[in-house]
C-alpha cells in the first residue's frame, strides 16, 4: 500500500532543486567581482514537464516503435520519479571587460522568484501532508 501520493514525490524533487538553484545563485553573487567567472544555472522544470507529458501521452517528440521482438528495444522516456536537476555553466558573452558575466540585478532578480518557488512548493507539499493528516484523523471516527 502506498501511503504517500506520487505528488509528494515530485514536490521533493522540486524542492530539491529549488534548494540547489538557490546555492548556485548565491555562488553567482558571491563572484560578482571575480574576473572571468561564468554564471551557474539550474534545470529542472523543463525536464519535469516533458517527463509527465510523455508520461500522460502529450509528448510531442515521435517515438521509437519496434515492429518484431528481434528489434533493439525502444529506450523508455523517463518517468517524473527520474528526473533531477542538473548544473551547468552559462558561457555566454559577457557585457564586461573582464568576462564576468553576471548581472547582479538579474541575479537578485532569479533569487527573488526562486524563493517564491519554494515558498510555493513548500507550502503545496504542506497541503498534501494537511488532506493526509485529515484522512487519517477522519478515518479514527
Amino acid at each position: 500500500m502506498q501511503v504517500f501520493t506520487e505528488h509528494i514525490g515530485i514536490l521533493e524533487r522540486a524542492l530539491g532543486a529549488s534548494a540547489l538553484r538557490q546555492q548556485a545563485l548565491a555562488q553567482n553573487l558571491a563572484n560578482v567581482n571575480t574576473p572571468g567567472y561564468k554564471a551557474l544555472r539550474v534545470t529542472f522544470e523543463d525536464a519535469l514537464a516533458s517527463a509527465l507529458a510523455a508520461r500522460e501521452g502529450r509528448e510531442t517528440r515521435l517515438r521509437l516503435v519496434t515492429t518484431d521482438p528481434r528489434h533493439i528495444p525502444a529506450p523508455t522516456p523517463a518517468g517524473p520519479e527520474a528526473v533531477a536537476p542538473v548544473v551547468w555553466r552559462d558561457a555566454s558573452h559577457s557585457a564586461r571587460a573582464d568576462g564576468n558575466n553576471v548581472d547582479l540585478e538579474a541575479e537578485m532578480a532569479r533569487v527573488a522568484a526562486n524563493q517564491l518557488w519554494y515558498w510555493a512548493l513548500s507550502r503545496q507539499i504542506g497541503d498534501e501532508f494537511g488532506r493526509l493528516r485529515l484522512a487519517v484523523t477522519e478515518g479514527r471516527r
